[in-house]
C-alpha cells in the first residue's frame, strides 16, 4: 500500500510537496475508512486532491506513472528517463536540474517481529541520467539501508561519456551486486534491473509498481478496451456484475455485454427491441464507467492503489460520489485503495472522505503547485459545512475568474 510520496522541480511543483495515505489520529474521523496495519499505523482507503483546472493537481499523478515507467522499463529500452522530457520545474533559476521523487510503500511484514516493512525509494534524475537512487526498508523504529547509488561529480567534470556511481550496500541487502552494477548504465534504475535479475531485496517494491500500482487510462481508448476484454475473458461473473454496477448508476438499459473477434459489445434493450452496440461507439461516460468499474472489481479480489485523473470527467456529482461510496463499501479484506484527482466539490460532501484524505492544490506567487490537507483547518462534526465553505474560499485553491469578452476584427468593426 501507498504510505506517502514526495515531489520537487517536477513540471508545476517546485519545492518538496507530499501527499499522504497515512491517517491522522483523531477521533473525529471515521474508522471505517481506513486499513489498521497495526495500533501505530492507519491507512485510508480513498484520497482526493481538489483544486481549480491549471493548479497542478495531475502533477502528482504524472510523477508516479513517470517513476513506475522509469522503473518497469524493459532492460532493452534505450532511455527510459526520456519520459521526464518537458518535467522540469517551468520557473526554476537554473533549466534542466533533476526532478525528486520519494515514495513510501508499505510492501510486507517482518518475519521475525510482525512489524510491517515500509520501503522508501528515492530518485533523483533527469532526462538523461540517474543522480541519486537509494532503498530504504523501515521496520518499526529502525530505518535499514537496502542499497544507495550517488552519481559522482568529478566524473561529470573529466568525462560527460563516462559518469560513474558509489555505491553503498546494507547488511540486510540480497541481490547481485557487483556484476550487475558493472553491466548498468546512467539511464536505467539499480532497483529495476536488479528486480528484473529475481534480486530478492528489490522485487518487493518492484512487484508493488508493475502488480499494484493501477492508473487508469481516461478510458476511452484501445487500451481501455483490451484492459475489459482481458479481465471479463478471465472473470466471465464479472460480466453481470458490471451490468449490475452500470444498473447502480441508473444505467438500465444494457442486459449483456459480450466479447466477439476482439471487440466489446453491448446488448441494449427498450420497451420494443434489443439492439448491440461496439464499446468504440458507447458514449464516453459509459466507457469510462466500465472501466472504473472493473477496476473496482479488481481491487477488491487483490492487493492495488488505483489512480484516477479527472475522476468526475463526464460523470454527475451524485455518480461520482455514489461510486466513492461503493469503492469504500466493497473494499473490504484486500486492503486496496484509491487516489482521485478532480475539481469537482462534490468529493468534499460531508462524510464522503475522511478530511486527512482530502488535499488541496493551487499555485502560490512563484506559479508553482502547493498541495495542503484539509485536516489542517479546524472542523466541527456537528456542524460540517465543508463543501460550502470550500465554494465560499475558505480553503482557498479556487479558480480566480475575471471578465473576458471576445473582440472582433478591424473589418468587423466597419461592419457594425
Amino acid at each position: 500500500m501507498l504510505l506517502d510520496m514526495t515531489i520537487a522541480n517536477f513540471k508545476s511543483v517546485k519545492s518538496a510537496q507530499t501527499i499522504s495515505f497515512e491517517a491522522v489520529r483523531d477521533n473525529r474521523f471515521p474508522e471505517s475508512k481506513v486499513v489498521e496495519v497495526n495500533a501505530k499505523l492507519k491507512i485510508i482507503k480513498t484520497a482526493a486532491i481538489v483544486g481549480p483546472n491549471g493548479a497542478g493537481k495531475s502533477s502528482f499523478v504524472r510523477a508516479l506513472e513517470a517513476l513506475k515507467g522509469i522503473v518497469c522499463s524493459a532492460g532493452e529500452t534505450e532511455n527510459p528517463l526520456q519520459i521526464l522530457s518537458g518535467t522540469s520545474f517551468a520557473y526554476s533559476e537554473e533549466k534542466g536540474q533533476p526532478a525528486t521523487i520519494i515514495i513510501r510503500v508499505l510492501v510486507e511484514r517482518d518475519e521475525e517481529t510482525g512489524e510491517p516493512t515500509i520501503a522508501q525509494y528515492t530518485l533523483v534524475a533527469d532526462r538523461e541520467k540517474v543522480v541519486e537512487e537509494s532503498l530504504f526498508h523501515i521496520i518499526g523504529r529502525s530505518k535499514k539501508l537496502m542499497f544507495e547509488r550517488l552519481l559522482e561529480e568529478n566524473s561529470l567534470l573529466l568525462d560527460e561519456q563516462t559518469l560513474t556511481y558509489k555505491y553503498r550496500w546494507g547488511k540486510m541487502y540480497r541481490g547481485e551486486k557487483k556484476r550487475l552494477v558493472g553491466k548498468l548504465d546512467e539511464k536505467h534504475t539499480f532497483l529495476g534491473a536488479a528486480a528484473q535479475k529475481g534480486g530478492e531485496t528489490t522485487l518487493k517494491l518492484y512487484t508493488w509498481f508493475d502488480e499494484s500500482l493501477h492508473l487508469l487510462p481516461m478510458g476511452v481508448s484501445n487500451i481501455s478496451e483490451k484492459y475489459l476484454i482481458n479481465q471479463l475473458t478471465e472473470h466471465p461473473d464479472w460480466v453481470q456484475q458490471l451490468i449490475n454496477f452500470l444498473w447502480s448508476v441508473d444505467i438500465t438499459d444494457i442486459r449483456d455485454i459480450r466479447v466477439k473477434d476482439d471487440r466489446l459489445i453491448f446488448v441494449h434493450t427498450n420497451v420494443t427491441q434489443h439492439y448491440a452496440s461496439f464499446f468504440s461507439l458507447e458514449s464516453l461516460s459509459l466507457r469510462r464507467l466500465c472501466l472504473m468499474g472493473v477496476a473496482f472489481f479488481e481491487s477488491f479480489c487483490k492487493h492495488k492503489t488505483l489512480v484516477i485523473d479527472d475522476f468526475g470527467m463526464l460523470l454527475h456529482p451524485n455518480v461520482l460520489c455514489h461510486i466513492v461510496e461503493i469503492f469504500e463499501q466493497s473494499n473490504i479484506g484486500y486492503g486496496s485503495q484509491m487516489l482521485v484527482v478532480d475539481c469537482n466539490p462534490s468529493l468534499l460532501r460531508p462524510g464522503l472522505l475522511r478530511r486527512d484524505g482530502v488535499y488541496f492544490a493551487e499555485k502560490n506567487s512563484e506559479s508553482a503547485t502547493v498541495y495542503f490537507s484539509l485536516a489542517n483547518f479546524k472542523y466541527s462534526r456537528s456542524k460540517d459545512k465543508t463543501q460550502s465553505q470550500y465554494m465560499n474560499g475558505a480553503f482557498g485553491a479556487l479558480p480566480i475568474l475575471s471578465e473576458f469578452g471576445f473582440v472582433g476584427s478591424d473589418r468587423d468593426k466597419e461592419e457594425n
